[in-house]
């Protein structure tokens, strides 16, 4: 599959749609439960690899401590190479009062007895346009 992943509250864009959506509400453990046990993420303003919902967790209790809540958008793309993993990119919006930030995701979700959630991800910042 490529350029759309199935569509529903129960499939892997609904992951990714909940995970811009808690950037409005700040609410760390639901971002915290969109990952895998075992997944690993990499995070934009840490330079470690965390592991698993408890360094989600981490991560955007510090990260979301003293941020204004925001508004993100997503542009995926999506491919669909087994039945219960799907691979995605996207650029990302951040619109926050006081800044706009522009992101890269990329990752995996997997579907297991508990549903779609990120295997891997990673967020960067987009670079700055050449020239």
């Amino acid at each position: 599959m490529s350029g759309a992943a199935p569509a529903g509250e129960a499939s892997p864009q609904a992951v990714l749609e909940r995970f811009a959506a808690n950037f409005q509400t700040r609410d760390a453990a639901a971002q915290a439960a969109l990952f895998r046990p075992d997944a690993t993420f990499l995070g934009s303003s840490v330079p470690g690899l965390l592991r698993g919902p408890e360094g989600a967790l981490g991560y955007f209790r510090a990260a979301w401590a003293d941020a204004a809540p925001g508004r993100m958008t997503c542009d995926p793309v999506f491919q669909q190479p087994a039945p219960d993993v799907v691979l995605f990119s996207a650029i990302c919006r951040l619109v926050r009062p006081e800044r706009t930030a522009v992101l890269r995701a990329n990752g995996t979700v997997m579907r297991d007895a508990q549903g779609w959630r990120f295997a891997d991800l990673h967020v960067s910042a987009s670079p700055p346009p050449r020239g």
